[in-house]
């Protein structure tokens, strides 16, 4: 998506209405109150023993809970923060519904947040995502076939798409490319046959992509209506995957604990290659060093890459491997 950005919801302010609670303050600020009212229990509050200041410490407890109830109801009414039912209440507002596919069929519609499974054995598309299609909403309306209107229905088309790219080369001619949700099965994000095939189906096209079906239904029929404009000729296809491997070494000083560091940089660099696992998101030397460089290292000393791994809009980077060791630097 190199011409087509949301905005970053993870960049908005917290909203002022969201009140930082301290239990002491309120606390005090109870205490002073009943002072104004009678300066002497003054002395009273004083003493923790005593069954006035109890029963007022009972009510701060009380206004912390109900203030940070209030802090919770704002933050499910808020697209950024807002999980579960209280995100699909969200979605309902725009008339997105999240996405549940069956073993064989879509029945309707975490940095990478894999489709969950239900309890019946359905998968269902994860907040991450669903937050994502909310936010694009208003470009479902437009079926002008603009890049974000494409993107918004290839996102809806089923909850295992992870990432779309669109590109016009010529024009009329639509290219799609899909990049999955990640799995143990499938860490890499190339979709399989039957995922590409649900998101051609979806578009009205024949499953092996190589043209539009011969017949619809009434209701594929008005769906396309609403989802493609007339004239469109649309490919639909798999990810490129640039694959790459991380070898590093940790210089440490002696006496820092290399066991937690090694850690703590192995998981970074892990949350860094899931982060980057998007279309056109190229790995750069820069991040991969910022991501090693954790509290106690001394010296990260990168072997590979050698150089920054650069990616087309069309393609993803995919880490294969890879080996971190952690050394004492001795002076």
């Amino acid at each position: 998506m190199s011409a087509y950005s949301l905005l970053d919801l993870s960049q908005v302010p917290v909203p002022d209405i969201i009140e930082t609670l301290d239990f002491e303050v309120i606390f005090k600020d109870l205490k002073q109150q009943l002072i104004n009212i009678n300066t002497q229990h003054a002395q009273v509050l004083n003493l923790e023993s005593e069954p006035l200041t109890q029963v007022l410490q009972t009510f701060a407890y009380r206004e912390l809970l109900l203030r940070a109830q209030l802090n919770d109801v704002t933050r499910a009414n808020m697209l950024a923060s807002a999980t579960g039912h209280d995100l699909e209440a969200i979605g309902a507002r725009y008339n997105v519904k999240r996405l549940v596919k069956g073993p064989f069929e879509l029945t309707g519609g975490s940095e990478n947040e894999p489709a969950s499974e239900t309890p019946q054995g359905l998968i269902q598309e994860s907040d991450t995502n669903f937050r994502r299609r909310i936010q694009m909403a208003f470009n479902g309306l437009n079926t002008a076939g603009s890049e974000g209107s494409y993107i918004f229905h290839g996102l809806s088309s089923d909850p295992q798409v992870l990432d779309i790219d669109v590109t016009s080369p010529e024009p009329c001619e639509i290219v799609m490319t899909i990049l999955s949700t990640l799995s143990e099965q499938n860490p890499s994000g190339i979709p399989n046959d039957i995922l590409l095939a649900n998101v051609r189906a979806y578009f009205g096209l024949s499953s092996d992509g190589s043209g539009v079906k011969k017949t619809y239904s009434l209701e594929e029929a008005k769906r396309l209506h609403k989802i493609r404009p007339l004239g469109d000729r649309l490919t639909i296809k798999a990810v490129d995957v640039q694959e790459y491997q991380v070898e590093a070494v940790l210089w440490v000083l002696p006496g820092v604990g290399k066991d937690e560091i090694l850690i703590k940089a192995k998981q970074s660099i892990h949350r860094y290659a899931q982060n980057r696992h998007k279309l056109g998101k190229k790995i750069s030397l820069s991040g991969l060093y910022s991501a090693l460089h954790q509290e106690g290292i001394e010296q990260v000393q990168l072997t590979l890459p050698t150089n920054d791994i650069e990616v087309a809009h069309d393609q993803v980077a995919f880490c294969t491997h890879y080996t971190v060791t952690a050394e004492e630097l001795h002076e």
